[in-house]
C-alpha cells in the first residue's frame, strides 16, 4: 500500500503512456517463452495475501520481488516466506507506488482489505503488469466498472481469487447442469452459517494504531476514523467503511458459481432482509441476513428464470469449517448439492406418491479431501498459464464482475431498508423502517444491467436515487480512483 495519491495518477504520466505502449509487444514476447520465470510483488501482506504468496512460491514459477504493506509486520512475515521458500530477500515497502513504479514487476498480487482493491489494480493494469486479485474484485459496484475497463483498456491478464471454480467436483457438477442431467432449474441457494453469539468482537476502545502501521494510508478512501482494532486485521470485513460483509466475503464465493453455472448474467431484481440483530458489537454489516436475486430465462436451464437465495446468519448454526455452508441447485430430476469438499444429488421419484416409483437421476454422495487446498494451487496454475499465453483465465474479473454486482446489489438493498411495518408480529410498535440494528429489507430494487442503474420498477421508468446513490462511495480527498 501507500502514500496518498492524486488524480494525477501513474497512468497519466509520461513512463505509464510508455508502458502502456509497449503492452502488445511484451506481452508477445512473453508468450514466446513459457519457461520464463516472472518477477512477482505482493501488495497486502495479510493471512491471505501470505497464502496466495505461498502458492506462487510453491509454483516453481515466480521470483518475488516487492512486498508491500502498510504494516511492516506483515511485510515481514510474508518476507521470511519467500526467504524460506525461495532463498530470496524481496524489498519490503510501504508504499505500493514501489511495486507500480518497478518495470521488472510483471506480476501482482492485491490482497488488501476490498476497500484498497481497486486502486493499486487498476494503476497496475495500467503500468503493464498482470493481476491476480483477491475476491470481492471491487467495494462497490463502480469500482467493478472502472476495474473491469482497465483490465480491457491495458489487456491485462486479471484473476480473481474465487478459487472455487478450480475445484474439480464442481466444475464436475457444473457441466451436469449444463448438459440437462438435473433436469431444469427454478430455484438456487446459497447459505453460510456460524454462532458467534453473544459477543464475538466485544467493543474494546479506540487507541493508537500499532507501532509503525502507516494508518492514514491504510484507511486510504474510506473515512477517517480513531483506531480500533476491531476494524483492522482480519475484522474489518464486518464494517462497510472497508469490506462488504459476508455476502461480499462469503456468498461472493458461493453465488459466483451458481452465476458461472447457469451462464447468468444479472440479477432482474433484488430484495434483501436483515440487519445486526443479536451479536453485542459494533459491526454495520449484518448478523442475520437474506437475499431473494431474480433472474431472467436463461434457455436451455432455467427457460422460466430463476430464484436464488442467499441465507446468512452469524446468531446459530455450525460455521463454515463444520459444513455450514454450502450452494444448492434445484432442478427437476433432482437437488444437487455443492461444496468444496462435498457433491451430492439426492434424487426426485417421478411419483413420490408411490413408494417403487422410479428416481429421475442417479443420486450419490461423493467425498473429496482436500479439494480446497488443491483448488488454491491449481487456480494460481491457471493465472500463470495464462500470463504465459495471454488466454482468459477460469475466474478472469470479466466474468467476476457479473457475480459481485449480484452480490453488491444485495448490500443495497439492505442498506434502503424499505417496506417493513414498524410493529412486530403482535402489533406492538418495535423498530422503525431502515433501522440497522432492526430488521431492514423490503420493496425490491430492480437492477438494468445495460446502463448500470437500478430502477423502482420492473419496467425501468422510474429511476432510484436512492439505490444508485449507493453504487459507488465518497472517496476520500487524495485516495480517488485512477481515470481509466
Amino acid at each position: 500500500m501507500s502514500s496518498k495519491i492524486s488524480r494525477r495518477t501513474f497512468g497519466k504520466t509520461a513512463a505509464g503512456l510508455a508502458a502502456v505502449a509497449s503492452l502488445k509487444a511484451s506481452s508477445f514476447a512473453r508468450a514466446a517463452d513459457a519457461n520464463k520465470k516472472f518477477n512477482l510483488a505482493l501488495i497486502g501482506c495479510g493471512g491471505m495475501g501470505r497464502y496466495k504468496l505461498n502458492n506462487f512460491c510453491d509454483s516453481g514459477r515466480v521470483n518475488v520481488v516487492a512486498l508491500c504493506d502498510v504494516d511492516p509486520a506483515q511485510s515481514a512475515q510474508a518476507a521470511e516466506i519467500v526467504e524460506k521458500k525461495l532463498s530470496q530477500k524481496a524489498k519490503q515497502t510501504k508504499n505500493f507506488h514501489d511495486v507500480i513504479n518497478d518495470k521488472s514487476i510483471d506480476i501482482v498480487i492485491v490482497a488488501t482489505p476490498d476497500h484498497w482493491h481497486a486502486i493499486p489494480m487498476i494503476l497496475a493494469a495500467q503500468a503493464g503488469k498482470d493481476i491476480y486479485c483477491e475476491k470481492p474484485c471491487c467495494h462497490n459496484i463502480h469500482e467493478g466498472q472502472v476495474m473491469l475497463k482497465a483490465a480491457q483498456k491495458y489487456n491485462r491478464i486479471v484473476q480473481i481469487g474465487t478459487h472455487q471454480r478450480s475445484i474439480p467436483h464442481i466444475q464436475e457438477g457444473r457441466q451436469l447442469i449444463r448438459d440437462g442431467k438435473l433436469g431444469l432449474i427454478s430455484m438456487t441457494n446459497t447459505f453460510t452459517y456460524g454462532n458467534d453469539y453473544p459477543t464475538n468482537m466485544g467493543n474494546d476502545p479506540d487507541t493508537d494504531p500499532p507501532a509503525g502501521v502507516d494508518y492514514d494510508t491504510w484507511l486510504g478512501p474510506a473515512p477517517v476514523r480513531k483506531f480500533n482494532a476491531r476494524r483492522f486485521h482480519n475484522k474489518w470485513r464486518w464494517y462497510f467503511d472497508y469490506g462488504c460483509g459476508m455476502v461480499g466475503d462469503w456468498n461472493v464465493h458461493l453465488q459466483d458459481i451458481i452465476m458461472w453455472t447457469l451462464g447468468a448474467k444479472a440479477p432482474i431484481s433484488v430484495c434483501t432482509s436483515g440487519g445486526h440483530l443479536l451479536l453485542k458489537d459494533d459491526r454495520d454489516t449484518p448478523d442475520v441476513m437474506q437475499a431473494v436475486s431474480e433472474f431472467g430465462p436463461i434457455e436451455g436451464i432455467a427457460p422460466a428464470g430463476f430464484v436464488q437465495t442467499y441465507t446468512m446468519r452469524k446468531t446459530s448454526g455450525k460455521p463454515w469449517f463444520a459444513g455450514g455452508y454450502g450452494m444448492d441447485f434445484s432442478g427437476t430430476n433432482g437437488l444437487m448439492h455443492l461444496t468444496r469438499n462435498d457433491y451430492q444429488i439426492t434424487a426426485d421419484r417421478e411419483n413420490w406418491e408411490k413408494p417403487d416409483s422410479p428416481f429421475r437421476i442417479e443420486g450419490f454422495n461423493k467425498q473429496h479431501d482436500k479439494a480446497d487446498e488443491k483448488a488454491h494451487v491449481a487456480h494460481v496454475a491457471n493465472f500463470l498459464d495464462c500470463v504465459t499465453d495471454r488466454k482468459t483465465p477460469i475466474a478472469s474479473i470479466e466474468s467476476h464482475y457479473h457475480s459481485v454486482v449480484g452480490c453488491h446489489l444485495a448490500n443495497v438493498s439492505l442498506k434502503l431498508g424499505r417496506g417493513f411495518a414498524e410493529t412486530d408480529l403482535l402489533g406492538k410498535t418495535k423498530r422503525k423502517t431502515g433501522d440497522m440494528k432492526g430488521i431492514n429489507g423490503g420493496r425490491n430494487i430492480y437492477w438494468n444491467a445495460e446502463k448500470a442503474l437500478c430502477y423502482k420498477d420492473a419496467e425501468h421508468k422510474i429511476e432510484d436515487k436512492e439505490a444508485n446513490a449507493l453504487l459507488s462511495r465518497d472517496y476520500r480527498k487524495g485516495f480517488e480512483l485512477p481515470t481509466v
